[in-house]
């Protein structure tokens, strides 16, 4: 029987770029764990830190494991239909994969509408460490796992997202994503809090 794919998504966000994040899955170390666990595709999205890394992937491309593929890319217009679906489980072709993440809400609540497990790396580089609050929060009501960006940390987090994904199914079931919005609708992280709870049928706390 053919292996089932499974798909890890890395997203540092289109604009600031997290190079120690996108360093850290870049290690030969953590494609070995991925493959380890099942996974066919690493894929990481690492906006204007794209040249560095398309040089370190291409001199590292002999130590992929056999059976992963690890794609770099710049942005995408968009994210959730076109990266995100890949780590949602369909039955006979794919295994539930993950999203990890940096702390920007829009990617973290496409990641919930979607249903999929998603950890938080949060960039303590930035202004007044936000990144790092968001994060603190999101663990606390259950709604995500935080990690540092160290390849190891992030192992560990990968174990607690699968059992966290499984508790959490029943409090924000995932919906069905259609490709084109109707004219005038909000995105997701365009609405108000309570909107969202309304719309979506959810039970998020957001900042």
């Amino acid at each position: 029987m053919a292996q089932l794919q499974r798909h890890c998504l890395v997203t540092v966000g289109a604009t600031v770029g997290f190079k120690q994040l996108t360093e850290q899955v870049l290690q030969p170390e953590f494609w070995e764990f991925l493959s380890a666990e099942g996974f066919t595709s690493l894929r990481i999205q690492c906006g204007p830190d794209i040249s560095w890394a398309s040089a370190r992937l291409d001199s590292l491309r002999d130590r992929v494991p056999e059976g992963l593929e690890v794609h770099v890319f710049e942005t995408t217009p968009n994210l959730m239909m076109d990266e995100m679906m890949l780590c949602k489980a369909c039955s006979g072709l794919r295994r539930m994969g993950v999203v990890v993440s940096h702390a920007g809400t829009g990617t973290i609540l496409d990641a919930w509408k979607v249903g999929l497990p998603v950890i938080v790396v949060p960039n303590e580089t930035l202004l007044d460490n936000h990144q790092a609050e968001m994060a603190k929060h999101l663990a606390k009501e259950g709604y995500a796992i935080t990690s540092t960006a160290s390849y190891l940390d992030l192992q560990g987090a990968i174990h607690k997202a699968d059992l966290l994904w499984q508790d959490n199914k029943s409090r924000w079931p995932p919906h069905t994503v259609k490709p084109q919005k109707a004219p005038g609708a909000l995105r997701l992280w365009e609405m108000h809090p309570q909107e969202v709870e309304k719309e979506e049928d959810a039970q998020m706390i957001n900042d």
